[in-house]
């Protein structure tokens, strides 16, 4: 109990804003699972540009896609 105890109060200001801001790391970690996924079910791709591209189509409405498509309607105009 007493490590816990130090643990807690160590990290006490960075618990209390956590509890203000309401952010999380959540959807990032989701996103790592889901590409962890992804490479164990590939058996490793040959060419990283289609894992890549696997990746995108996957995970199409995250951030990642939509930054990936923006890009690409730039380079098209």
């Amino acid at each position: 109990m007493k490590r816990v105890k130090r643990t807690l109060a160590k990290h006490r200001q960075e618990i209390i804003t956590s509890f203000h801001t309401r952010l999380t790391n959540g959807p990032i970690e989701g996103t790592n699972n889901k590409i962890k996924v992804i490479k164990q079910t590939a058996y490793g791709y040959r060419n990283f540009f289609h894992f890549r591209i696997r990746i995108l189509v996957s995970l199409k409405t995250s951030n990642l896609m939509i930054r990936e498509l923006s890009k690409k309607r730039k380079l098209d105009q």
